[in-house]
Formats: structure tokens, C-alpha cells, sequence
């Protein structure tokens, strides 16, 4: 996963935000191991359990987001530093390319 990153400022702030994600998502599921096994009952705590997987759902949405712009940029990036294009490619059989008119 480490190999498509492109180097830039937006690869630490998707890093971070991957770290947000993967710890909101075990706080999830560490809370739904609670909810299954020792049912709370305190009042608030349907509250707790139901908005951690909430809060996974749109911190998952926020690094789409991020990621996907990353790589947005990575693209443009590559675009402009790749050399132009000479013209029409030659196909199997052609000599090469036309000669231009003076």
C-alpha cells in the first residue's frame, strides 16, 4: 500500500486520517464486544455504541475523501512531467511517420 503513495503534503494528513479510522473502528468494535457480552445498563449507553459505528462511517467518508484527492493530484503530477507526445503512434508495418508538407 505503501508504493502507490505520491510523495506530497497530502500523504500525511491521509495517514492521519487513516489512523483516526483504524482506531474509531476498534473503539467500535470493542464497544459492540461490550454491548453483546455484558449488555450496560446505564442510559447513555445505546448512545456511546450506536454513534461509535456513526462516527466510523463518516470518519471511513472523510478518508475516501482525502484519498481520493491524493491520488487526483498523483495523476496531475505525473501528467505534467511526462514528455508530450510526438504524434500519431506508427502501427505494425508502417515505416514510420509521415513526412510533413513544407
Amino acid at each position: 500500500m505503501q508504493a502507490d503513495r505520491p510523495p506530497g503534503g497530502g500523504t500525511r494528513r491521509t495517514r492521519v486520517a487513516e489512523g483516526v479510522v483504524c482506531g474509531v473502528l476498534a473503539a467500535a468494535v470493542l464497544l459492540s464486544t461490550v454491548e453483546a457480552f455484558a449488555r450496560p445498563a446505564a442510559p447513555w449507553w445505546p448512545f456511546v455504541w450506536q454513534n461509535a459505528w456513526t462516527l466510523s462511517a463518516i470518519t471511513l467518508g472523510c478518508w475516501v475523501v482525502l484519498r481520493t484527492t491524493e491520488k487526483a493530484d498523483a495523476r496531475v503530477k505525473r501528467r505534467a512531467a511526462a514528455p508530450p507526445d510526438d504524434g500519431p503512434a506508427t502501427q505494425e508495418g508502417d515505416e514510420g511517420p509521415l513526412p510533413r508538407e513544407r
